[in-house]
């Protein structure tokens, strides 16, 4: 017993160190060899990078790393020794340098963010850049701000295989069979990406102004958490890579050349190495020509409108103006060969600004002029709104009117008063209240002005009474519409125990009525001279006393048309050798259809039979029979459509199904079903010559595609597993699928 004890727990232990020893063998990452190594390019000398959290790498004066003959191992793997701290969302820069290149060389750097030991994943090239023989080069690294947080493998990889440019985070090379790289070096580092993710929000408000033929000067809003903020001018309107620091909102741009197109870029400095996104705006710098500027006047002037004139100047070819709210010129105006302007759309007692300048070139301008002014006060009456009322009931009233123009806002009151109320009332910006809260059965005055900043005004009034209570009033039930023709129809429904009597309305509106209905002591009403086809309301309610109503139940039915319409939509599918579908629509206010199958064309000269269903399925047909459906609509006793036809030609034996449209004979047919071999599809009605025939499984996989320039189209099956699949053609006018056995 001892012994054998021994002998499993030995057992044991062999198949744990051997489970062990696999898994260390796999958690590994590759180690990279070339051909030549870093003798002739690739080496990195140095690389460093700095990063957040005052963390940085600078691994200097490495010189190639070249080990062994060949394959040559160049693998400097640093990765517990170094490591740099990384903010998602943010970018850093670093600096990477050669002191040998006889060809250039192509760095790439890899983050392993899922620790899956690989670099070939979405997002884990994170930067690259190319060394001109020796030197060095700077590149950014840019962390995804989805990154997960931990510590990860960071690898370097450089080459100067000019066969292979591409480069590879794990470079290898076999003598037997070739590889991925020829020369190059790689460097591994460990990176931890923190749990922060760091935004750098961008400057807004930025203008340029004060804008001359050699300088301009640039304003901006300061942005939350900004330590400074870089700025740039250029004739780009790409942002540079980096650009001046300064601490300030503003910027004087000098030295630059008259008549130029600029643009000003400004970002945001949140960090040492986190910044915003570029802000750019364009703008022209003056001429040094000496364009004059024009005389300003102002004409006539309104609460809304202003007429701005000024004088000619010898040698334009046009002029900017504008009105802003801003003493501050803009950028650019709206241009004219006028010497007036009239600005529109202004608002009233308020200060305004207009600018002109003078245009003598498409690069040349003069200095803008501008004048102030302030528009004048309004002359508008402040108007009354018109006051309709909406739903209401026992305790509640919804009362609604037209916006006003000019309108800042309304007041309500609602009392038993109906004169105007000499105090304030409730205010609101929009167009409608619901006065609750209040007495059933009694007469109110629902009161609204209107407010116009400074103004108000005068009251409008409409009176209302609340519904009567509901409380301890059973609804109707029951209700029903029957007998309905093409201009009447009865009305019934279930008496009420304790009922004194009922009310009814019957109307075109599916809300319920707001006011009473037409009383009466029976459970059954004649509605009469009722319009044809047309979708009425019928509502009841249930009367316990003079005060006293239920709700109203309400329901929906539709009278008869005078003129029958046709069917729509008339539809064959499911095809096969001795059966068929039918389906179709009817039109609203029809009561039945009747349907013939023949093998004729031609109308039925017959009745059909009747059934109120919309679908048919058709059995005991004949196998490769061309038949005709026939179906109209019945719309009374002697109403009837015209006929509506569709061919329907079954399969043959042993063929699969077919589906056909009535609305334009279109359907596709296949054979053999089920199929090993070739399967022949066969296109009837129209062909559309950019048609398509796919092949899919039962996942909606792709397999197939073939043109379809013929009504019949050959395809080979015999590749195929065997089971279910899909064959579908599709056009610019049709799109058909059927099912095909594959054996």
């Amino acid at each position: 017993m001892k012994t054998n004890f021994l002998r499993l727990f030995k057992v044991f232990a062999c198949l744990l160190f051997v489970a062990l020893w696999s898994s260390e063998v796999k958690a590994q990452y590759c180690t990279p060899t070339f051909f030549q190594g870093c003798a002739l390019s690739g080496s990195i000398d140095n690389f460093s990078v700095t990063g957040a959290s005052a963390t940085a790498i600078s691994d200097l004066g490495t010189g190639c790393s070249s080990t062994g003959t060949l394959p040559v191992t160049c693998y400097r793997d640093m990765h517990t020794t170094m490591s740099v701290t990384f903010n998602p969302g943010s970018s850093y820069t670093a600096s990477i340098s050669t002191a040998i290149g006889f060809i250039p060389a192509d760095v790439q750097i890899f983050i392993d963010f899922n620790d899956n030991f690989s670099f070939t994943d979405a997002g884990e090239t994170v930067g690259g850049g190319t060394f001109s023989l020796i030197g060095s080069t700077s590149i950014t690294i840019l962390i995804p701000s989805g990154a997960a947080a931990g510590v990860h493998r960071m690898r370097i990889v450089a080459s100067g295989d000019e066969f292979y440019p591409s480069v590879n985070p794990c470079p290898s090379y076999s003598i037997l069979g070739g590889g991925t790289n020829t020369i190059g070096e790689v460097h591994d580092y460990n990176v931890n990406i923190s749990g922060t993710v760091t935004t750098c929000p961008a400057v807004t408000g930025l203008t340029v102004s004060a804008i001359a033929a050699t300088t301009a000067t640039l304003n901006w809003t300061a942005a939350t958490g900004a330590i400074g903020y870089e700025w740039a001018v250029t004739t780009s309107a790409t942002p540079p890579a980096s650009g001046t620091l300064t601490t300030l909102t503003t910027a004087n741009a000098t030295a630059l050349t008259a008549s130029t197109a600029y643009y000003a870029h400004v970002r945001t400095k949140c960090s040492a190495t986190s910044f915003s996104s570029w802000v750019s705006v364009p703008f022209t710098t003056l001429s040094t020509t000496g364009c004059a500027a024009p005389a300003v006047t102002l004409g006539a002037g309104t609460s809304s409108t202003q007429i701005v004139n000024w004088t000619a100047v010898t040698g334009a070819i046009g002029y900017e103006w504008s009105v802003t709210t801003s003493a501050t010129p803009p950028a650019s105006g709206t241009a004219t060969t006028l010497l007036t302007a009239t600005a529109s759309g202004l608002t009233a007692s308020t200060a305004y600004y207009a600018h002109v300048r003078t245009k003598c070139s498409a690069t040349s301008f003069s200095a803008w002029i501008s004048i102030p002014f302030t528009t004048a006060a309004s002359t508008t009456t402040c108007a009354a709104p018109s006051l309709s009322l909406g739903a209401g009931t026992s305790t509640t009233q919804i009362v609604n009117w037209a916006a006003i123009t000019g309108a800042t806002g309304y007041e309500w009151v609602v009392d038993m008063v109906a004169t105007a109320p000499t105090g304030s009332g409730t205010g609101t910006t929009l167009t409608t209240f619901t006065a609750t809260g209040l007495t059933a059965a009694t007469t109110y005055y629902a009161h609204v002005r209107t407010n116009c900043g400074t103004s108000n005004s005068t009251w409008t009034t409409i009176p209302f009474t609340t519904g009567p209570s509901t409380a301890g009033c059973n609804p109707v039930t029951g209700l029903t519409a029957s007998a309905i023709t093409a201009t009447t129809a009865t009305i019934s429904w279930t008496a009420v125990t304790g009922s004194v009597g009922y009310q009814y309305v019957i109307n075109n509106v599916v809300t319920a009525p707001t006011g009473s209905g037409t009383n009466i002591a029976t459970t059954t009403y004649n509605a009469t001279a009722l319009t044809a086809g047309t979708t009425y309301y019928a509502h009841v309610r249930d009367s316990c006393g003079p005060t006293s109503l239920s709700v109203w139940n309400t329901i929906p039915f539709t009278t008869l048309s005078t003129t029958c319409n046709a069917v729509t939509s008339l539809v064959a599918s499911a095809i096969t050798s001795n059966s068929a579908t039918i389906t179709w629509v009817r039109p609203t206010g029809t009561i039945a259809a009747q349907y013939v199958i023949d093998n004729n064309p031609a109308n039925p000269t017959v009745s059909g039979t009747t059934t109120t269903l919309s679908t048919r399925n058709l059995t005991g047909l004949s196998s490769s029979t061309t038949y005709y459906a026939h179906v109209r609509d019945t719309c009374g006793a002697t109403a009837l459509s015209a006929w509506v036809t569709i061919p329907i030609t079954t399969l043959a034996s042993g063929v699969g199904v077919v589906d056909i449209n009535a609305e334009n004979g279109f359907g596709i047919n296949a054979y053999p079903n089920p199929v090993s071999g070739a399967l022949t599809v066969e296109i009837q009605g129209g062909l559309d010559n950019e048609g398509m025939i796919q092949v899919m499984d039962v996942t909606g996989k792709l397999l197939k595609v073939i043109p379809a320039t013929d009504r019949t189209v050959s395809i080979d099956m015999s590749g195929l597993s065997t089971g279910l699949y899909l064959v579908r053609y599709s056009d610019a006018a049709h799109s058909q699928t059927i099912k095909i056995n594959k054996q």
